[in-house]
């Protein structure tokens, strides 16, 4: 069996174990731990005024807020304050897929601290956790989920590689753990399969870009991933599902 051959073996197994996928199992309104959550992501004016008006829509369960794209967004607090599902405010480091060069903590601080009356979870990497720790603290004292993130938009390291980081941001206490790497080749899909297999972290939420991204999302929300990434309109990114198709392939409209 060739390694495409591979693939769309598990691409078809991961589409046939969705016909018994529960609906009710991610249609919730918080963020749970103890079940998949499907995010939608704001990252522009139009995407953010279309989820605005999805309020009474169950088909999603998080809204994300890219801050880092969303930064010339007049009215921004007003908009996202009239949002009844839960909110993820993430304003990403440009070295892991953040817009606009925003790479300053004091001014990612400054872009997330006005919002977090409105958040359920704030989104920072692990790599700059450090220089992040008061506006984590403060989320922690407001009860707000903390998800740490580490994105690799080259490759998928060694299974072992990703584990090490795994265990650095539970070390840092993070509620929800992010690992988002490019699955180009058969090789490092399994490689970002493998750490769910192999981890004891239960919060855990994986997804592949590149050419079997498709194929680790919808493995990944089968296989228990806490967060599960979708678009509204467009996709920005290789690998990622339109809302619409991602619940299509898990049976679920």
């Amino acid at each position: 069996m060739t390694s495409i051959e591979v693939v769309e073996f598990i691409y078809n197994a991961a589409i046939l174990m969705a016909k018994n996928y529960k609906k009710d199992e991610i249609m919730q309104k918080s963020i749970f731990l103890n079940r998949p959550n499907l995010v939608v992501s704001a990252t522009d004016s139009s995407t953010l005024d279309a989820i605005c008006k999805t309020n009474n829509n169950n088909t999603f369960d998080i809204v994300e807020i890219r801050l880092d794209e969303l930064v010339q967004e007049k009215n921004l607090k007003e908009k996202i304050s009239s949002i009844s599902h839960p909110l993820l405010l993430t304003c990403r480091h440009p070295k892991e897929g953040g817009q606009n060069n925003i790479s300053d903590p004091l001014k990612r601080i400054s872009l997330i601290e006005p919002l977090l009356p409105f958040a359920s979870a704030i989104d920072i990497e692990i790599s700059e956790f450090d220089k992040m720790t008061n506006i984590v603290s403060e989320a922690k004292t407001k009860d707000i989920k903390v998800i740490l993130s580490y994105h690799n938009f080259i490759t998928t390291p060694e299974t072992s590689d990703l584990n090490l980081i795994i265990s650095e941001a539970k070390r840092h206490d993070a509620d929800i753990i992010k690992i988002a790497t490019t699955t180009n080749s058969l090789k490092e899909l399994i490689n970002l399969l493998s750490i769910k297999e192999n981890s004891t972290i239960e919060n855990l939420s994986f997804m592949g870009m590149g050419n079997h991204g498709m194929a680790s999302r919808l493995i990944a929300a089968q296989s228990g991933s806490i967060l599960n990434y979708t678009a509204i309109g467009k996709t920005k990114i290789k690998g990622q599902w339109r809302l619409e198709e991602f619940l299509s392939a898990l049976n679920l409209n």
